[in-house]
């Protein structure tokens, strides 16, 4: 196998371990409204922790990519990681301490995704850069389909603190595989002296900045799939009298989330064949247009509803590899670690908005659900859109992808 690929798909093991428990809690949302009686606010709350600790952490950690070798920052955050997994089964009894572990997790996922992203470019050469980065990049939503896979099925044959611990022990895994797989490797030549970079470049790049807003709606949207998408199921199988163990429904928003991986895979392909502006256009327009359709059919057969929903999910990530690959190419090399760093910054803070901003609405619509779950996918539609219009009129200029299309 040539060095790139051996390298690619060493950075997607250790992505898929590292980020196991990313949607623990999420997975396990209803039963902890049960068990620690949770508003729906406060699940939001408990699931948007990890996203404001990532939208705090990241920035700092992405950026210090571009002076430090990467693999580094990301074998510490998934050794924190693995913290927060023991933390949370050990010690969690409640709101507050969950916003803790919780809160550290975000931590942990944030110096493992992009900066994982940055260590992998930074070792990569060749023709098929852009399409292992995509590779890495949809392995996000492997990691994403374990964490809900692995807690709701561990906790219903185990319980919930048995859950937490098979995180804390994956991630532990993910840290040992990258230490001992991937060899250290200087930062890039032409590396910044600052201890934290200079974001003004990057914000004043229209192109870069372009992506970078597409990338917070992508991210609005997704993470309030992700952490609602149980519940979801849940509401769904109720409201059309199936009667669903925890561990179905855990395993069919696996099915959906894992649907992230080839669909991420295929947007990238097709925005290089297309013109990458122009197609994700087309994908994030009728990712919100699916999102109506789905919610309309939230409480009717299964036979409609669930088809629409994998239609939803698909289109869901369909974007993303697209969008990430576009910023790394519209930016010159020696920035990329701080474009990455402004991206993830905007993106955590979009992620940690959505999620919350669904659990105010299911309670807001608390005797109609049917009417919050349609508000929901009401409110994502409108944020993910905010995508196009960004691309629409900062991406003017084709980037070198467009180009070579």
């Amino acid at each position: 196998m040539p060095r790139e690929w051996r390298l690619t798909l060493a950075f997607c093991t250790m992505q898929v371990l590292g980020l196991s428990g990313t949607l623990a809690f999420q997975a396990l949302i209803p039963q902890f409204r049960d068990l620690w009686q949770l508003t729906a606010t406060e699940a939001g709350w408990i699931a948007s922790a990890s996203y404001v600790s990532y939208a705090l952490a990241a920035p700092l950690l992405v950026a210090l990519t571009d002076r430090l070798d990467a693999r580094a920052i990301v074998v510490a955050s998934c050794l924190l990681s693995a913290a927060a997994g023991f933390g949370f089964a050990l010690f969690a009894d409640g709101l507050r301490s969950a916003l803790w572990w919780r809160t550290v997790a975000g931590i942990g996922i944030a110096g493992t995704f992009m900066p994982g992203l940055k260590a992998l470019s930074d070792r990569l050469r060749g023709p098929h850069t852009g399409r292992l980065q995509s590779f890495y990049t949809a392995s996000f939503s492997l990691g994403s389909a374990l964490s809900l896979f692995l807690c709701g099925v561990t906790a219903s044959l185990f319980g919930w603190r048995a859950a937490f611990l098979a995180t804390g022990v994956s991630a532990l895994v993910a840290a040992l595989l990258l230490f001992f797989g991937v060899a250290p490797e200087p930062p890039p030549a032409g590396r910044s002296r600052r201890f934290l970079p200079d974001p003004r470049p990057v914000l004043a790049d229209r192109r870069a900045m372009a992506y970078i807003f597409a990338y917070a709606a992508h991210t609005f949207e997704l993470f309030t799939f992700r952490t609602w998408v149980v519940a979801l199921l849940t509401f769904a199988a109720t409201a059309s009298g199936n009667a669903m163990t925890a561990a179905a429904i855990a395993s069919l928003a696996t099915s959906f989330v894992l649907l992230g991986l080839p669909a991420s895979i295929l947007g990238n392909e097709l925005a290089t064949r297309w013109g990458r502006r122009r197609a994700l256009v087309l994908i994030m327009t009728a990712s919100a247009a699916a999102g109506l359709f789905t919610a309309v059919c939230v409480s009717g057969p299964p036979a409609l509803f669930l088809p629409l929903l994998a239609l939803y999910a698909c289109l869901v990530m369909a974007d993303s590899a697209a969008i990430t690959v576009g910023t790394l190419e519209v930016t010159p090399a020696e920035r990329r670690g701080t474009a990455i760093a402004v991206q993830t910054l905007l993106g955590s803070l979009a992620a940690m908005a959505g999620p919350l901003a669904a659990g105010m609405t299911l309670d807001r619509f608390a005797t109609e659900p049917a009417s919050g779950w349609f508000a929901v996918f009401a409110l994502t539609g409108l944020g993910v859109l905010a995508g196009p219009l960004a691309l629409h009129y900062l991406a003017r200029e084709p980037s070198s992808s467009e180009a070579s299309a």
